[in-house]
């Protein structure tokens, strides 16, 4: 009889492991599939001026916690890390508190505004981008300060 029983307790410890792990891989995923991922940086438009300027190889790297504004053009623009949050319904995508890139993780040094600018972002502290349109392939921000379009890399 207790043997019975020390197997339906090794049994329920398996279950209850396997259900943790679950728990724990569940909160991993991706909060929008279709926003998160690698994004090459079309062109944005600095909505006071009406002004696009047309990009040379600058990409987004977004993930659920972390993203990444990288040149790989060669343009000196140098790349920059930040938070990453949603907000309204995960309507508006928010990246906040900007550090200069450096090795795998940032360097704790503050991303310069005129970095940033490049990017289409005017703060280092927090931007809100409105969701526009995101199709998986193509994707519309917009901010107080820019409306960006993206082409999904």
């Amino acid at each position: 009889m207790k043997q019975l029983s020390l197997k339906k307790l090794i049994k329920l410890k398996y279950v209850l492991l396997f259900l943790c792990l679950q728990l724990i891989s569940c909160e991993k995923a991706p909060i929008r599939s279709d926003v998160e991922g690698f994004w090459r940086l079309e062109r944005y438009t600095v909505l006071s001026t009406d002004e696009t300027i047309e990009c040379n190889r600058l990409y987004y790297s977004i993930t659920r916690l972390v993203t990444e504004v990288s040149d790989k053009g060669g343009n000196g623009f140098g790349a920059y890390i930040a938070r990453t949050g949603y907000e309204d319904n995960e309507n508006i995508l928010v990246f906040s508190d900007f550090k200069v890139r450096g090795g795998t993780a940032d360097n704790g040094e503050d991303a310069p505004v005129e970095g940033l600018r490049n990017y289409g972002i005017d703060s280092r502290e927090e931007t809100k981008f409105r969701i526009i349109d995101c199709n998986g392939k193509t994707m519309t921000l917009e901010s107080d300060y820019a409306r960006l379009e993206l082409r999904k890399f």
